[in-house]
């Protein structure tokens, strides 16, 4: 019979070689994990999760911030054949519930990140294990280091198939409640596979962790590719980040890659004096994504560190992470592209008449190895994303042809005003250079005369007059159609989900509210 790999092998295949059992992998405030210790550990909280009567197929929910134990439930959940549930430690109680629920978690891994999520929490999975640290939120937890220090470190007779399920993310809810896209073993690796060659990945990189190993982007943007290809990962720990801690963790790791949210590349723009010493560290490197990245804020970055250009990144919950990526030279060239295609996926869109084209206006489209198999017990949602043999994003989009992509929003957030469509993001775009805009976010209003309306959301510094900034470039840039009917200044920020996307849909009803008044 023909072996499988599955995921585990990410790390065995290292601790099993001498030149490779004693690099480091891990790394977090000072402590390291060779492969050979990452692999060790992993393997006997498999065999302890095994003895507390965990079978393959069960769903094993993970909620804990960033720390070695995260990966080590990882390889230790998947290598049984169970499946591996991140929750977003930024989830309240009653979310966390929805998802420990909707997966039928048999088991729950927490630490002291959990705790206030938890507090109260009923309905607990049975098997539950606690990272030292800070006291259990209850009774009927079994300690982490307890486990691990009674349980043996041989290899598991179960080996997963790589077709088998191995993760299980659940989306971030923009559009609805949140549902669990479900991996296999294959689909992650090939994930993380092609990032060595697509992103040059080598074993002399480093990388510096800054999203939360609980979403999507933490595992699977550039950290698994570089464990497969021998490198070292910096976690930095869950919470409390701000540009200058991430600076100085560029410099004391000599960092050559690193993953920035759009938030905080735009505060990285509010910080001159970082600059200055970035561009005397070893990194090459920015990726971001998540979210449409304004181009002033590319530019202004890629100007500033020119060795360091911004990747932008397209990806999902549903995989790959990377379906579309740019170069360096690109990034500068068209800042306001989501890049080409990745090396494992095929990218179309459907246009309004529902015919799928290589280039042109519509839903994104892509075909992938690394897709998602499904949504967990959700056949009919299953079949609808998956249906004519591509995956439907939900995202509009418009592929040039070079075959370069540019987002131009959520399908359900298109407007159509007067029997024009009207994309959110270029109007976005333009009130993004405004000089004291912070946020900004588009949303079509019913209109009496037009169907849809657009309306402009702004956050914005006090000193700027921003209703008249807004009227004025939008006067000049934008057809008429395509101007907002009104500009709305918001004191709070945008609300936003757990993973930092705007949620236009609470923007909708708060923008008709306020232009009632």
């Amino acid at each position: 019979m023909m072996a499988n790999y599955a995921l585990s092998d990410i790390v065995e295949r290292h601790a099993f070689t001498a030149n490779g059992r004693d690099r480091v992998a891990l790394a977090l405030e000072g402590a390291n994990r060779t492969f050979a210790q990452l692999n060790e550990r992993s393997r006997r909280l498999a065999n302890a999760l095994r003895g507390k009567g965990v079978k393959p197929g069960d769903r094993v929910a993970v909620l804990m911030g960033n720390g070695h134990e995260w990966p080590e439930a990882l390889f230790a959940i998947t290598s049984i054949g169970a499946v591996c549930v991140p929750v977003n430690v930024l989830l309240n109680g009653r979310d966390v519930a929805h998802v420990i629920s909707d997966s039928g978690a048999v088991a729950l891994i927490a630490d002291k990140t959990a705790a206030r999520a938890l507090d109260g929490l009923a309905d607990l999975p049975p098997i539950r294990v606690w990272v030292e640290g800070a006291e259990a939120p209850g009774d009927g937890w079994n300690g982490y280091e307890a486990l691990i220090s009674r349980a043996s470190d041989a290899a598991g007779a179960h080996r997963p198939m790589a077709s088998d399920p191995a993760m299980m993310y659940y989306t971030s809810g923009t559009t609805g409640k949140p549902k669990g896209a479900v991996h296999s073993h294959a689909g992650v690796l090939w994930n993380s596979y092609h990032q060595i060659g697509d992103i040059n990945l080598t074993d002399d990189d480093v990388y510096l962790l800054v999203p939360s190993l609980s979403w999507a982007a933490g595992f699977h943007d550039v950290m698994l590719g570089l464990m497969w290809r021998g490198g070292r990962t910096v976690m930095l720990p869950t919470g409390g980040l701000t540009i200058e801690r991430i600076v100085d963790a560029i410099e004391r790791c000599g960092a050559t890659r690193v993953l920035l949210v759009p938030t905080l590349l735009k505060q990285l723009c509010a910080a001159p004096e970082a600059f200055e010493r970035l561009r005397k560290t070893r990194l090459r490197r920015i990726y971001t994504g998540g979210e449409v990245v304004p181009p002033v804020v590319v530019e202004r970055i890629n100007s500033e560190l020119p060795n360091s250009p911004v990747i932008q990144m397209f990806g999902m919950s549903e995989f790959p992470l990377m379906m579309t990526l740019m170069t360096g030279e690109d990034s500068v060239r068209l800042p306001n592209r989501a890049g080409r295609s990745s090396s494992i996926v095929s990218i179309a869109v459907r246009d309004k008449d529902g015919i799928i084209r290589p280039e042109g206006d519509g839903e994104v489209l892509i075909r992938s190895c690394a897709t998602m198999i499904g949504y967990h017990n959700r056949p009919e949602e299953t079949a609808e994303a998956l249906r004519e043999g591509w995956f439907h994003t939900g995202d509009m989009g418009q592929i040039d042809s070079e075959g370069f992509l540019m987002l131009t929003g959520r399908a359900k957030d298109m407007i159509i005003s007067g029997g024009m469509n009207v994309y959110p993001r270029e109007i976005e775009d333009i009130i993004q250079t405004i000089e004291g805009v912070r946020e900004v976010a588009v949303v079509g209003v019913p209109d009496e005369k037009w169907g849809e309306a657009a309306v402009a959301v702004v956050v914005a510094d006090a000193s700027v007059d921003i209703d008249a900034a807004v009227r004025s470039l939008c006067e000049r840039e934008l057809s008429s159609y395509k101007r907002p009917r009104a500009v709305l200044v918001r004191q709070d920020g945008l609300p936003r989900t757990p993973t930092g996307k705007v949620l236009k849909r609470e923007l909708r009803p708060w923008a008709e509210t306020q232009l009632k008044d």
